[in-house]
């Protein structure tokens, strides 16, 4: 299993492209992979055969280095590979067979979860079975629970306690089964995804180790929907996000203090050489953000085709790595929705991230006395306090105000 990003450590085969037996050239895609980030096609780098599919498609928590193929260079080796078994299960269910018993479910995710080899683990259970506290045991949560004892041993006290027993009362009936509630519904179990899974994982650790702290401000919107009658006057495509984007590049490149990341290595904050800018998109398996690299050197379309398609390949689950790792910012939008203000969690490395809210209609007084109403946005910016401060923020956040309600854009 090959490691598709600096994060994946484990993967799933969604399916073969090649079937056992064929030609593969260099370039051509193997398989497709779901890795911790998204789908994306396994490529040979060479010239050769598939001589043998070691494991299966729709198989799990592959471990990245585990071997799920064979290639040779010749066409008459692939053959002598004939006879090798294939895994036709998940591989939670070859850890099941390689303990040498049944094991619940619950056991199967614990060790999924740890990367245990149940090889590694003295088993307790009857007849050999490997039970939950032999695994939460080897991870160091709990005690060693006491082996089972053997038939023989139980029929031995069974007998022994019998011969002393009195008499026993007359057991009371059994209660009768708690009754339905009318009101609960039926519900299906929806299996969580491998990229959810490390979405989940990673937003937990941002959220528990990362100092957040957060600033908004409103913004108007009144020149970017003059801009946008003006470009869709002469047939030419910009959104809102487009702006957006736009306006933070070049917010990030005057607050450097801003555009930075936190390297926990060295436990510092390292100001960024670009303005990498990532823009969230939701997908079927979760939001992932790809990356505008160099966008505050981008013109307003520029960025908004990029965006698009970007977006459009993160939705096709065709992203490269190089495409959504890295990036110096993040921006998240949910301006398409009735949401007025919210708050993101930070992309770690990333120092901060900028939560944008919809437009909507308010109420001001112009220079002349009069009232009139305008569109506002309400952005709040979510900032590791290890990489900059409030101040900083506040400075971008006007920086921000002022490249988003300017009359001058580069389009």
């Amino acid at each position: 299993m090959p490691a598709l990003s600096p994060t994946m450590t484990h993967g799933g085969i969604l399916s073969w492209d090649v079937e056992e037996g064929g030609a593969v050239r260099a370039g051509d895609s193997l398989a497709q992979i779901e890795t911790d980030k998204a789908t994306m096609a396994h490529e040979s780098q060479e010239d050769g055969f598939l001589a043998k599919i070691c494991v299966a498609a729709g198989a799990e928590n592959v471990p990245v280095g585990v071997v799920i193929g064979v290639m040779v260079e010749e066409e008459k080796d692939v053959g002598a590979f004939g006879g090798a078994p294939t895994t036709t299960k998940a591989v939670s269910k070859k850890r099941e067979d390689l303990s040498g018993g049944r094991m619940w479910p619950s056991v199967r995710r614990l060790l999924a979860e740890s990367g245990l080899d149940p090889l590694t683990i003295t088993p307790t259970g009857a007849r050999g079975a490997l039970v939950k506290g032999d695994v939460l045991a080897a991870m160091g949560l709990c005690d060693a629970p006491k082996a089972a004892s053997s038939n023989a041993s139980n029929v031995a006290t069974t007998t022994t306690t019998t011969t002393t027993m009195k008499t026993p009362k007359t057991p009371a009936p059994p209660a009768p089964p708690p009754k339905r509630d009318p009101r609960a519904q039926e519900h299906e179990d929806v299996p969580t995804t491998s990229v959810r899974k490390v979405i989940a994982s990673r937003l937990l650790e941002s959220k528990t180790t990362s100092p957040h702290f957060f600033v908004g401000a409103d913004v108007s919107l009144a020149a970017v929907d003059a801009l946008r009658a003006k470009l869709k006057a002469v047939d030419v495509r910009a959104s809102v996000n487009d702006c957006v984007m736009y306006a933070v590049a070049r917010a990030l490149a005057r607050s450097p203090k801003v555009n930075a990341t936190y390297d926990a290595a060295e436990g510092v904050g390292k100001t960024s050489a670009s303005v990498d800018v990532a823009v969230a998109v939701a997908t079927d398996g979760g939001l992932i953000t790809p990356i505008v690299f160099d966008a505050d050197k981008k013109s307003l379309t520029v960025i908004g085709e990029t965006v698009r398609a970007l977006a459009s390949k993160a939705k096709a689950g065709t992203l490269k790595p190089a495409e959504f790792m890295g990036g110096s910012f993040s921006v998240s939008n949910l301006g398409m929705f009735p949401v007025d203000h919210f708050s993101a969690i930070l992309n770690p490395p990333q120092g901060a991230i900028m939560a944008v809210g919809r437009g909507t209609s308010r109420v001001h007084v112009n220079d002349d006395g009069t009232l009139g109403d305008e569109a506002v946005a309400s952005v709040t910016v979510s900032a590791d306090a290890r990489v900059c401060d409030e101040a900083d923020v506040a400075r971008f956040l006007e920086a921000f105000r002022e490249e988003i309600e300017a009359d001058e854009w580069s389009v």
